[in-house]
Parts: C-alpha cells; structure tokens; sequence
C-alpha cells in the first residue's frame, strides 16, 4: 500500500500565514476523483476552493471551522479504505445549535467570529440565515445595529435583521446603497482606496474597455496592453471578445494567439451580495494563463484559474473550467477532450 497523498493548504496569490478552513465538501473515508472539490479556505480578501490532486478516500486532518497555517497539513488521501476518525469539531460558540459545528453542509462559525459573539454577548440565532459566519459578518451585524439605534442582542432575544439592513431591492435609495456597498467591499479586496477604485474602473475598465470594440486589430492589442493584459506577439483579438473586466493583469497570453468573436476570458466571479455572504457561491480571482499557439473559438467561455495549454483548441460555445491539455481540443460544458493533436516535440523524438 503506497504512502497516502497529503493535501496542503497552498499559497495561492495571498500574503497571509494563517487561514481558515471554512467548509468541507468531502465526507472522511469518502471517494474522490482528482479535481473534484476539497474544501474551502478563507483568506483576508476572499475565498479560495481547493481541489484533490489524486484520486481516493479522504482523511480529513483540520475540521471545518479551524484556523490553519499555509503549508499545513488539511488531509490525506489514501488509496485504498482506511478505518475512519472522525476529527473532533471546533467548540460551537455560546448559545451555539450543535448544527454550528462546522460538518459537512451545516453552519460553519469561525474561530474569529466566534470569539467576537462571545466578546460582544450576541446571540447566534441572529446569524441563522448564514451558512459561513466570519468575523466579517459579525462586524457588519454590530455596525448595523449601532446605526440602528439596537442594544445589545442578549441570548433569546435577537434583533430583527430586517430591521437593520437596508434591503437592495427597495427602489433607488436601496440600490445607491448596494452600488456603494460594492465599491467599498472591491476596494477593501483590492487594498486601495474607493477614489482610486472609481478612477481606476472609469479609465481601464470602461473607456479603454468601450476604445477596443472600435479601434483596428493593432490598436486593440495596444487597449488591452494599457488595461494590463500581459501578451506576447502575432495575438489576434476579436473586437467582440470579452478580455476580463475588473481584473485584466491576471490574464497572460502567448505569441501566436487567436480569440474569436464573442468569447470571454473571466479571472473572477462576483456573485450577487446575497450568495457571497451565505457563502454559496464564494469570491474567486484566478489567473488565466493561454499559451503560445491556442485558439479561443467563437463564443467560448474561459473561466477563472484556467491554464489553456500550447497549441490547444477550445470548440466554439463551450465552457472551460479546468486546465487545456497542450495539443488537444476541447469541447462541451464544462469542456472536455475530444481529440489530441501529435505532438512536435514528440515526432522530432
């Protein structure tokens, strides 16, 4: 029986030594395929989602809830069954349902948040409405509060959240302040000012962003430049394409690259407020990486944290989630291989 794979928590693209595991999205002792989804981590600015590198049975290491160092150890992966331990779950906050413990699909309260409820004497009913409770949520349910006039939210006698949180759907006042919401919780991820921000979106994103469906082929690959696309020479680009809209210096391309009318190259995903903050549909920013020689078909969808690989093919219309094999073609949603090309290197050999 060879040594199970350890499973560490990566890097990723942020500065931060510790992090937290959120949410499991594997059962212990349960089968998983390679790239099939792990768990999520929390950093300072978003959330990321680890996948499994190899295929077998999952030895979960740090339960749900816990705060972890960067290149710790979060799981194993055996290749045969194994007797399972289950890890004992994080102590649930005062007041706390045994569904706060951090299991698979239940609420998850980290360890910041927490030790905040149990500081300021709140109840945690107040935040049953959330599947991840951070430290962030806390913070935001006190501001609220404090604007709102409401004490303290004893145990047994939560406020009413309808009560203080504007609602984004009640006419215009509600939507300025769901605009304003965005451009203070983007420049907060982003580690600028919202001044800088606004500026920064009106030029590289919009103007530039509207200068590229008009100007000649030359040009355009000038736009994106300025906007921050790292690419290298002989790249084609459809003036139709969507090349990333908040976050185009993610976005590296090759020499000899052709993306067709109407595709899109995404390095984020930004759900609605709602999703974010019950944690379904969690913050992503990824880079893309399209190597030297790849075509981007017409309509084709690339999303975040996508390496397309070298003289590769993307089918039009489909949708690519997970990294291009050099050499192949891709097709469907998500994409999936359906011809390899021979390979140069490997003829010459």
């Amino acid at each position: 029986m060879a040594e199970p794979a350890s499973v560490l928590v990566p890097r990723e693209n942020v500065n931060d030594d510790i992090v937290t595991l959120v949410r499991w999205h594997a059962a212990p002792g349960e089968r998983v395929r390679a790239g099939q989804l792990l768990f999520e981590i929390e950093t300072a600015k978003t959330v990321y989602t680890i996948e499994a590198e190899v295929e077998g049975y999952v030895e979960i290491v740090c339960p749900a809830g816990e705060e972890i160092a960067v290149g710790e150890l979060a799981a194993r992966i055996h290749d045969t069954p194994f007797a399972v331990v289950v890890p004992p779950p994080a102590a649930p906050a005062v007041g706390a349902s045994s569904a706060a413990s951090g299991g698979n699909g239940a609420q998850v309260i980290t360890k910041k948040a927490r030790a905040l409820i149990d500081e300021k004497g709140l109840d945690v009913a107040l935040f049953k409405h959330l599947a991840i409770v951070r430290e962030s949520d806390v913070q935001q349910a006190l501001e609220h509060g404090a604007k709102a006039g409401v004490g303290s939210t004893q145990a047994g006698h939560p406020s009413n959240a309808s009560n203080t949180v504007p609602s984004a759907t009640s006419g215009a006042a509600g939507g300025r302040i769901g605009a304003l919401k965005d451009v203070f919780v983007s420049s907060r991820e982003r580690g600028t000012n919202p001044f800088t921000l606004a500026l920064n979106y009106l030029f590289r994103n919009y103007l530039l962003g509207l200068l590229v469906r008009i100007a000649p082929r030359g040009v355009i690959l000038v736009l994106h430049r300025m906007r921050g696309v790292k690419m290298g020479s002989g790249v084609f680009i459809d003036p139709t394409a969507i090349v990333e809209t908040a976050y185009p210096e993610n976005i590296t391309i090759g020499n000899d690259v052709r993306i067709a009318a109407g595709s899109v190259i995404m390095t984020h995903l930004k759900a609605p407020h709602h999703l974010r903050e019950t944690g379904l549909i969690p913050n992503l920013v990824k880079e893309v990486v399209l190597e030297d020689s790849c075509f981007i078909g017409i309509n084709a969808v690339v999303m975040p944290g996508v390496r397309v690989g070298k003289a590769s093919v993307v089918i039009s219309g489909s949708v690519v989630f997970s990294d291009v094999p050099p050499y192949t073609m891709v097709q469907g949603n998500p994409a999936r291989v359906i011809k390899r090309f021979p390979r140069p290197d490997r003829a010459q050999g």
